[in-house]
């Protein structure tokens, strides 16, 4: 069974496009682009796929294993805890100890992986604001196990597609303002279509020919309008992160259904080794970036004046943001290598009892690359 290793492109670039939003300045075209990309919509997306055909899976192994559902459900907690709790925590203890920034924050939003909904409630971005993320996946990863493993099977597309049109609602109903994308509700569109994706790919294989063209159609449609939007601000009647979930499925899709020797466009991009690496530390880049900078603003200048580098202005010094990148990608390697494997060794202890393959699932899953992906190797 393959490893879609191409998705760990996708979160390279996806990581790419955050850190882009977050360290350049606004009024360039560079910034407009990525802040269309909607990474968080993609990181969703992928999210929603890998941890619901997990899920089904389990769920499937369930008859034949004799596990019940509850002890699932605590080794799918704790799998994804190993994976996000320790890199999570880091920050926030680093952060607390340090007070590099002085923008407000309230830790017991961090803490309590609630800091989206705090920061709809203040109405302004605190320090780590990036961790909203997070906040959403975990709250995401609290609710849907209960949905996947308990709903009848009978119906459980159908409850899926309800949780995307659960979702689109939101968006419209909610009251117009910067901060209620936050709100995991309003998140549900890309988590649930990267869920309904992967539970065709598990129990529905022979669908994916048929939805391959015109979801295809629809990502080229989604991909000209985000265009339109980040070019010629036009066509906003459909949200940027809807778009960007629609292209995401479609690339997920693509990879799925794509036989492993077939070429395709673009494939120096998808399967660089620096991207795909990158990929793999995505996480721990995604984490670190936002408070880099809050500790090299000062000493990073004073080393390129020594150095007789051109000073620029703070906010487009691309020298200092270029060596920032460089220790970013050092921190997040390290960090991967020495304290996030080692714990993530542990989940061996929350597998799964070996069961024999079930018969609908195995030539469902030859050829797919739901079987060894793993859901956090992103941001999320």
């Amino acid at each position: 069974m393959k490893y879609i290793r191409q998705l760990d492109s996708i979160r390279a670039l996806a990581v790419i496009t955050v850190i882009i939003v977050h360290w350049l300045p606004k009024d360039t075209f560079v910034y407009a682009i990525a802040a269309y990309c909607n990474a968080p919509s993609v990181f969703f997306t992928l999210s929603g796929f890998l941890i619901t055909s997990i899920l089904i899976k389990d769920r499937l192994k369930i008859q034949k294993s004799g596990v019940s559902k509850l002890v699932v459900y605590k080794n799918f907690f704790a799998k994804r805890a190993l994976r996000l709790f320790p890199g999570y925590f880091l920050i926030v203890a680093i952060w607390y100890f340090t007070r590099p920034g002085s923008e407000p924050i309230n830790f017991k939003y961090y803490l309590t992986f609630t800091s989206n909904i705090y920061i709809y409630h203040i109405q302004q971005w605190p320090a780590l604001a990036h961790l909203w993320s997070m906040a959403v996946e975990e709250q995401f990863y609290f609710i849907w196990p209960w949905v996947i493993l308990f709903t009848n099977r009978k119906y459980l597309g159908y409850v899926i597609a309800l949780f995307i049109v659960i979702g689109l609602i939101s968006e419209k109903a909610m009251p117009d303002n910067f901060f209620s994308p936050m709100l995991t509700i309003n998140c549900l569109d890309a988590l649930a279509t990267g869920a309904l994706l992967g539970w065709l790919t598990i129990t529905q294989s022979s669908a994916l020919p048929k939805l391959y063209k015109p979801l295809g159609i629809a990502a080229v449609i989604s991909f000209v309008l985000l265009l339109c939007q980040a070019v010629f601000h036009h066509f906003y009647f459909i949200q940027d992160r809807t778009l960007a979930t629609v292209i995401t499925a479609w690339i997920i899709l693509f990879f799925v259904l794509k036989p492993e020797e077939k070429p395709y466009l673009l494939p120096f991009i998808l399967e660089n080794k620096l991207l795909m690496q990158m990929g793999k530390i995505s996480y721990g880049i995604y984490l670190f970036h936002f408070i880099l900078p809050y500790y090299t603003y000062h000493f990073l200048p004073t080393v390129n004046t020594f150095l007789h580098l051109p000073q620029l202005p703070h906010e487009r010094d691309y020298i200092v943001m270029a060596e920032n990148f460089v220790l970013l990608l050092g921190i997040a390697t390290l960090s991967y290598r020495y304290f996030e494997q080692p714990l993530l060794r542990m989940k061996k202890y929350f597998e799964m009892p070996a069961v024999a393959p079930l018969p609908d699932l195995v030539p469902v899953l030859d050829g797919t690359g739901v079987a060894a992906a793993d859901p956090l190797a992103t941001v999320e």
